[in-house]
């Protein structure tokens, strides 16, 4: 059976703490209905709740009524908060929706994850797949960091690292993170692996290959809901 206090739970919970915040104080450049997406973070946490205290296992949970209900809480709250066209962002607004992006990427993430098995593993809260980096330039403002993009074949994530010899057309692991600022850049994921075969790209990526980096930031977040 998955547990409470199961990593997955505890930065999923994370996650919805997140949208509520930023609903309630918002400042992004184009409209959202507050009460409603407000209304629908509260029906979405009661029926994660639910999940979270069902003690049920992976494969049972994910077949609950309340389960299929918060996801498809989550798919409203993606309609409401996601732009429908491409907007011209202050850098503290990309973080901003950066960090909505990443909430929604946990929420419907989630029963992926799940499916990975009962144990409760740090890495398997977040998702870490393989990508392809398609270009790299040094950071315009902070020394020895570099503003890679890289795609899974169909997202593409904006990432700040300080890997001097990365190259284009590699393929490293990425984990999804809580986005970060480097100066006037938001970085949306870290890499956590050295290059590994194509055949990786798109795909998770097991356990042995990945750096230790990855249960650590999980850790990180997760102590935020203990």
């Amino acid at each position: 059976m998955v547990e409470a206090d199961d990593f997955r739970f505890l930065v999923t919970e994370d996650a919805i703490s997140r949208l509520e915040n930023i609903v309630k104080t918002w400042g992004l450049p184009y409209p959202v209905y507050k009460n409603e997406a407000l209304e629908t973070l509260r029906k979405l946490r009661s029926s994660f709740l639910k999940v979270k205290y069902s003690f049920l296992p992976a494969k049972m949970l994910v077949s609950t009524e309340d389960y299929r209900r918060m996801e498809k809480e989550a798919g409203r709250l993606k309609e409401m908060l996601l732009p429908r066209t491409p907007q011209k962002l202050q850098p503290r607004q990309a973080y901003r929706l950066a960090e909505i992006r990443y909430a929604l990427w946990i929420l419907l993430g989630l029963r992926n994850r799940l499916l990975l098995g009962d144990e409760n593993v740090a890495e398997f809260a977040v998702d870490v797949v393989g990508v392809e980096v398609t270009s790299v330039a040094r950071h315009p403002e902070l020394e020895k960091l570099y503003v890679t993009r890289a795609t899974t074949g169909t997202a593409v994530f904006t990432i700040v690292t300080n890997i001097k010899d990365i190259r284009v057309g590699e393929t490293r692991a990425a984990a999804l993170l809580p986005p970060a600022m480097f100066g006037d850049v938001v970085s949306e994921a870290m890499y956590a692996s050295d290059p590994l075969p194509e055949k990786y790209r798109g795909r998770r990526i097991p356990l042995d290959l990945l750096s230790g980096e990855v249960r650590a930031w999980v850790m990180r977040i997760a102590g935020k809901r203990r």
